[in-house]
């Protein structure tokens, strides 16, 4: 077990991780509140469909697609900050059903592409690819460096003609990446059993907004719980990870090691 603790190393969530999620009503609790239709004119607000979530709850959906559509909110960033973005989707149909569509623009309002082209923007795609056929949900995670002169990030979706379904849920944007450290130390206890063997992590406390961080700082679970309730992470492969949360407001982290 050492040897397999020295060969990864240990990782930390930066203290930017910790920055507040900066999409507002990022599943759906308060139906489509901060959300809209488009950007483009003509697109129509999905589907609030009830106990149908990536966590159980809400989610937003297109059934039947007739045409190109989406949705989208906007928000300011700070150029050259590191964003990882994050969301929960499922996508049926011919395969071009549903996509990522985001942009960041300027003062101005023109879009900065993260590439040469829109075709190489991993905001559009990515690489201008359609997001992969899945019938259960599925993470879909980017991280990106805000360009120079940005101020604003557009977070859109997109279903095209055809899906029989696309369905959206768990947004996330935040700043920072995980980067090889220590965690950052909290007077609470965010969970009791760092060595997961029982595919199950047991908290010491209520929590929100708990991530679960792979190796990669890609999100792959996301919950809120009560203390003493275990949290399963038996669809996750056996390695180790970060679990984030927010505790009486304080943002607290605790590597883990799943056997």
């Amino acid at each position: 077990m050492k040897k397999f603790y020295s060969f990864i190393g240990f990782v930390l969530v930066s203290t930017s991780m910790f920055a507040q999620n900066l999409v507002a009503n990022p599943s759906f609790d308060n139906g489509l509140t901060g959300w809209a239709a488009g950007p483009i004119n003509g697109y129509q607000a999905p589907t609030l469909v009830a106990a149908d979530g990536h966590n159980g709850s809400n989610s937003a959906q297109y059934i039947n697609a007739t045409a190109t559509t989406g949705f989208y909110q906007e928000f300011p960033v700070i150029a050259g900050n590191t964003y990882t973005i994050s969301f929960w989707y499922k996508a049926t149909g011919d395969g071009t059903d549903a996509r990522i569509w985001s942009n960041y623009k300027d003062a101005g309002g023109t879009i900065i592409y993260q590439g040469a082209t829109a075709a190489d923007d991993p905001l559009r795609g990515p690489n201008n690819l359609y997001l992969p056929t899945a019938s259960a949900w599925t993470l879909h995670t980017v991280n990106v460096t805000a360009p120079a002169n940005v101020t604003t990030f557009q977070l859109a979706v997109r279903a095209y003609n055809n899906a029989t379904l696309a369905a959206f849920d768990d947004f996330s944007v935040t700043t920072g990446t995980l980067a090889v450290g220590e965690v950052a130390p909290s007077k609470y206890r965010l969970i009791k059993n760092t060595f997961v063997k029982n595919d199950g992590i047991t908290f010491g406390a209520q929590a929100k907004d708990v991530k679960v961080y792979n190796m990669f700082g890609q999100v792959v679970k996301t919950a809120s719980v009560k203390e003493n309730e275990t949290l399963s992470v038996a669809e996750l492969a056996k390695g180790s990870y970060i679990v984030t949360g927010t505790i009486n407001n304080e943002p607290v982290s605790q590597k883990i090691l799943k056997d």
